[in-house]
């Protein structure tokens, strides 16, 4: 009994044909005789000219910049318009437009409010009437796509200029 079970294990062994591999054959030979070309040379590398850092010459490169922020002239004329300096300012008021991105919108009981991120990754929700950026920026219409701003920025004479700007939806 245990030759013949011996024999039935083993004949499978016995009984493989020798398989024709001409294809890996020729596709190994081939592999090898190709030559491959090596790049040695080295880039030259550009010199490059280190700045020795002062620390009197600017604002330390590892601290958070400070706003900007525009001083009141006393001489101004009456017949410009001029931003109210005696109300207190709003949250998104310390940032540059620039860092300003608009990422949606909510409808409020009615009222369209816009998804407003700031450069750190936090979100505010502004309406008409709220102020934005340094220009003192009042919100004056929110659509699905954009924001309108109405911006007073200073001349030399003291005088502010009105300008309307926009903050459009920005999708990440």
């Amino acid at each position: 009994m245990r030759v013949l079970v011996i024999l039935l294990f083993s004949l499978p062994l016995f009984s493989c044909v020798e398989v024709k591999v001409d294809d890996l054959n020729t596709f190994v030979v081939e592999a090898k005789s190709k030559v491959y070309p090596i790049n040695d040379k080295i880039p030259e590398l550009r010199k490059i000219d280190a700045l020795a850092y002062t620390g009197g010459d600017g604002r330390n490169p590892f601290s958070d910049p400070r706003a900007e922020v525009v001083a009141p002239t006393k001489n101004a004329p009456k017949s410009c318009p001029q931003p109210n300096f005696k109300r207190n300012k709003q949250a998104l008021e310390a940032y540059s437009l620039d860092n300003l991105l608009m990422r949606g919108t909510l409808l409020i009981n009615g009222e369209l409010w816009a998804l407003v991120q700031v450069s750190g990754g936090e979100i505010h929700k502004v309406r008409p009437g709220y102020y934005l950026g340094l220009n003192h920026g009042k919100v004056l219409k929110i659509t699905k796509a954009k924001i309108e701003l109405l911006e007073l920025a200073s001349d030399r004479d003291g005088c502010w200029q009105e300008r309307i700007t926009q903050v459009t939806l920005q999708s990440k």
